[in-house]
């Protein structure tokens, strides 16, 4: 079965007596991890257990396509069921886990984890299409998710948080599900338990390299700097951040030069229409968001909006080289600011 992603929490916390195994596949190495020890948990109280625990690897797989078949068969000492844990990259596994899908899993669970597939590949369509087992994709979380995240850490440790703050987490996090707890993580733990975090407390605790490293992309493409925007991508990419998380940036970046815009139609001036941003603009940006205001102005803001937009549904739709994408849309935004010059 193929397990759709509102349904997964609650997959997750119970999955269906007659599915025996899952595979976790997707993008999202973190979430993927996240998902597999909340499945491990739920069958094993201790998922280092050697003695009811078995752990394979895909390398192992190709060689002896047996193996998991043969682990899920064997008893477990100090439990009533043996769980399986098997990571590789994709294709690899596809036979050993056609002969563990055929076999009786009625005293066991397989957790399978797939880093290299495509909703396509012929693994997905395996557990898809079996009675036995189920295919959870593992994609970048969405702002909502995100959103989720922060108020279900917070909410653990009783810290307030305001709504402002929360958006600015979703509008920063969101590329991978690991590195997006810890950041959260470092929030509470920040805040303290029981204690608050505002807007400002999250603005200054979330200004790090990434932050910065895409809010140069940003404004590089909205004043039409080249030399900017090469360096700045040439960043990102090395600290392999995500294109749509920096496309992501990048749309939030233009819709804060929309709202100023439209608060400056109303009579405001830039400097306060600036100021009024959430989340606000850094101070050393100000001088140049107020030019780019003038550039952007609609229907132009709203079409850069669209071309972002399109680029990230592009890499969602899979195939594609998404640094290729991005910077072509990219590219093609700094030469729009150019002309508008």
């Amino acid at each position: 079965m193929k397990v759709p992603p509102r349904q997964i929490p609650g997959f997750l916390r119970q999955p269906p007596a007659d599915i025996r195994a899952a595979l976790l596949h997707g993008p999202d190495a973190g979430l993927i991890a996240e998902r597999s020890k909340a499945l491990a948990l739920l069958y094993a109280t201790d998922p280092d257990d050697v003695f009811s625990v078995t752990r394979l690897e895909g390398d192992q797989l190709a060689r002896e396509p047996g193996l998991i078949a043969d682990s899920a068969a064997s008893i477990a000492m100090f439990s009533d069921l043996r769980l399986v844990m098997v990571k590789g990259r994709g294709s690899e596994l596809l036979e050993a886990c056609k002969l563990a899908l055929a076999a009786d899993l009625n005293h066991s669970f397989l957790v399978v984890e797939a880093s290299d597939t495509t909703t396509r590949h012929a693994l997905v369509k395996l557990f898809e299409g079996a009675s036995n087992a189920a295919a959870i994709g593992c994609y970048e979380d969405s702002d909502a998710d995100i959103a989720g995240l922060v108020r279900e850490i917070m909410t653990r440790d009783k810290i307030t948080i305001a709504d402002d703050a929360i958006r600015l987490i979703a509008s920063r996090l969101g590329s991978n599900r690991m590195a997006s707890r810890m950041e959260i993580e470092k929030l509470a733990l920040f805040a303290g338990q029981g204690g608050s975090l505002s807007l400002d407390d999250v603005a200054l605790s979330l200004g790090d390299s990434a932050t910065l490293t895409i809010t140069d992309i940003a404004s590089a493409t909205a004043g039409g700097n080249s030399t900017m925007l090469k360096q700045a991508l040439a960043k990102a990419w090395h600290e392999d951040m995500s294109a749509i998380m920096v496309l992501r940036g990048c749309q939030g970046y233009f819709r804060q030069i929309e709202m100023a815009a439209l608060a400056m139609a109303n009579g405001a001036a830039a400097t306060a229409a600036i100021r009024t941003l959430r989340p606000p603009v850094h101070f050393k940006l100000q001088a140049k968001m107020t030019e780019q205001i003038q550039l952007w102005r609609d229907p132009h803001g709203g079409d850069a909006l669209n071309r972002l937009q399109d680029a990230e549904l592009t890499i969602k739709s899979g195939g594609l080289d998404e640094r290729v994408i991005c910077s072509q849309c990219l590219l093609g935004l700094l030469l729009r600011a150019q002309s508008l010059r």
